[in-house]
């Protein structure tokens, strides 16, 4: 095998800067990467609501990346270590633009949800591939400062996911005519018909009321037999919830697979609902007189009602607007949002700008620095100087699984990004859903605060480069990664033990407005602590896996996302499908533990000991 020689070079030049280049493509792929990953947490209601999905299915929904991500990230990253960096990765970049932008096109719940597993087959080998290119094309000593900003592209990807996702979804869906009412966009008809009455048989609020009596005397007088049935029939199967909760669940498989939804046609009796209704909401004086305080309105729908209570005068245009706005909201969970149709258009543009990054990438990327027309010999030096037999590839590699099952090293690791991750997940899932059912938080807000925690991982990712190449430097390569990954993983369990500490103190609502953002805070410590202890991860896998970096970041990722996996599955068990302050109490502390356990899990983490060397 040949080696490089460290002298500088012959010629008197100074080094190029691709690797910097190289770098930068790789972090375009990881923005995008985790932009087209997380956009669906923002959107996940709309899809939900658009494809009439229960949340149980919508966690399926939600965890089929990740099982098939997982699975996949060992077969990924050995391709790309048999058959080159720059061709696997534009390949894979490929595969997950096409299959984001066909979620938009995609109307059958089981069709979406083999779109979201090609996402994960396709997505499983960026990182471990980014992580093998790192390594040929930078030093021992710059690895860690150059998988954090890698990695930070993918930390503002997640970022940009629900500010972005959230604005498009917006600007695509403003142009919907409010009046239109069909049967489609009636999610629920039975939680539909019950918002009508209350158990008195008196209409909810004054705008049902309204609604109510301009319908003609045969829809009302059927409305309300149904409404009633409809009503003692939602308490039944929330009393029989209830009764599996306390008895500890039973488990019926077709409750946990996604399924074709059966469109039947509406009776005649409830066509003729829908379409009274949409002539009462295409009326401009429908809400004259009307206090629309009690509602949760969309931050568009307290702005024209903060206009029409000023005094200023609304076109007829707004008025409808405002009375289709104030419906949705009088009809939580069972009317289809107006503007949420957008995010069919915000999923195919999404995949259109994947196939340009493919695109770059591949006109940037090489596989060694040697097959770069660019990268001169003072830079190829430069990089091998410290990491020699990297100026041809290896043929053939075999896949090293004995090495692998044999390392107590790396099964410490594995299990420690699977526990990781079952804790993180919650940010980019569920944290939009927690806001809005408990906190009332609009969409925009939530953007926001979804926003927020992903964005202070950034800060994390960027020291955590910084702090593990210092402490490799000081303590050595076995501390210098195993201590930042130790102490950020009790870090980020002290993050939700302040979650659990809020719910149990303080109660949701208007005396406490601010609690939302304590939340948020609390969750900035964890991501913020996760990702400054994630740089280490990577210098670990390249420490380890020299020559079968991209098998070892592939098998490690697969257990780490095999965790966020089951997250959605867990938090969904623990919370059903109504879920009370206390079962979202109960998910804090499940979060809690599966951090302090991927704390105990790093302390068995050796970066000194090469994969295949016998444990002492």
């Amino acid at each position: 095998m040949s080696t490089v020689s460290s002298e500088p070079p012959a010629i008197n030049e100074r080094p190029t800067g691709v690797r910097h280049m190289v770098v930068a493509v790789a972090t375009m792929m990881s923005l995008l990467l985790y932009l087209d990953r997380f956009a669906v947490g923002i959107a996940s209601e709309y899809i939900r609501e658009d494809l009439r999905m229960t949340q149980t299915q919508m966690s399926w929904f939600l965890s089929a990346f990740f099982w098939s991500y997982a699975l996949c990230q060992v077969p990924a990253g050995w391709s790309a270590d048999r058959f080159g960096a720059r061709r696997m990765l534009t390949i894979y970049i490929l595969a997950w633009s096409v299959f984001t932008g066909l979620l938009g096109v995609a109307h059958l719940v089981f069709l979406v949800l083999y779109l979201r597993l090609f996402c994960g087959i396709s997505q499983a080998g960026a990182y471990p591939t980014a992580g093998g290119l790192i390594r040929v094309w930078f030093p021992v000593s710059g690895r860690g400062i150059a998988s954090s900003i890698v990695a930070l592209g993918g930390r503002a990807g997640g970022v940009l996911a629900p500010l972005l996702t959230a604005w498009l979804i917006i600007l695509f869906g403003s142009g919907v005519d409010p009046a239109i009412l069909t049967d489609r966009q009636i999610v629920n008809q039975k939680s539909f018909l019950a918002a009508f009455q209350t158990k008195e048989g008196e209409p909810r609020t004054k705008l049902v009321e309204r609604l109510v009596y301009r319908f003609s005397p045969e829809v009302q007088q059927r409305l309300w037999q149904e409404s009633a049935d409809a009503d003692d029939e939602l308490k039944q199967l929330k009393a029989k919830e209830l009764e599996n909760k306390t008895k500890g669940g039973s488990f019926d498989v077709r409750d946990w697979i996604p399924t074709v939804p059966v469109q039947k046609k509406p009776e005649p009796w409830f066509e003729s609902l829908l379409a009274e209704l949409a002539k009462t909401i295409s009326d401009p004086g429908l809400l004259d007189e009307i206090d629309l305080s009690a509602l949760k309105l969309t931050p568009e729908a307290a702005k024209l009602v903060q206009l029409r209570d000023s005094g200023e005068s609304l076109s007829d245009s707004e008025k409808i607007t405002l009375n289709r706005l104030a419906i949705e909201a009088s009809f939580p969970g069972s009317l289809m949002k107006m503007r949420g149709t957008g995010w069919r258009t915000t999923m195919v543009l999404y995949g259109i700008a994947g196939l340009i990054v493919a695109i770059v990438f591949y006109v940037v990327a090489r596989d060694l620095p040697a097959q770069h027309p660019r990268c001169n010999p003072a830079e190829r030096v430069l990089i091998e100087g410290e990491a020699t037999s990297v100026s041809a590839p290896v043929e053939n590699p075999p896949f090293p699984l004995v090495p692998m099952l044999t390392s107590l090293s790396l099964w410490g690791n594995s299990m420690m990004q699977a526990f990781t991750n079952i804790g993180w997940v919650f940010v980019v899932t569920w944290l939009p859903r927690y806001l809005d059912k408990v906190h009332g938080v609009p969409l925009s807000g939530q953007a926001i605060m979804t926003a927020i925690p992903t964005a202070a991982g950034i800060l994390g990712m960027y020291l955590g480069g910084w702090w593990t190449d210092r402490a490799t430097q000081f303590g050595g390569r076995k501390w210098g990664r195993r201590l930042p990954i130790l102490a950020t993983r009790f870090s980020a369990g002290l993050g939700y033990a302040i979650c659990l500490m809020l719910g149990l103190c303080f109660t949701p609502g208007v005396s406490n407005s601010w609690l939302p953002w304590g939340y948020v805070c609390a969750l900035c410590l964890m991501a913020f602590s996760v990702d400054m202890g994630n740089p280490a991860v990577w210098a670990y896998a390249q420490d380890v896996g020299g020559k079968y970096t991209g098998s070892v970041l592939g098998w490690a990722n697969m257990w780490g996302n095999l965790g966020a996996a089951a997250a959605p599955l867990i938090y969904d068990r623990v919370l059903g499908e109504t879920p009370t302050i206390g079962q979202w109490n109960v998910m804090f502390a499940v979060c809690m533990i599966a951090f302090v356990l991927s704390a105990a899990c790093s302390l068995v983490m050796d970066s000194t000991k090469s994969l295949g060397q016998q444990e002492s």
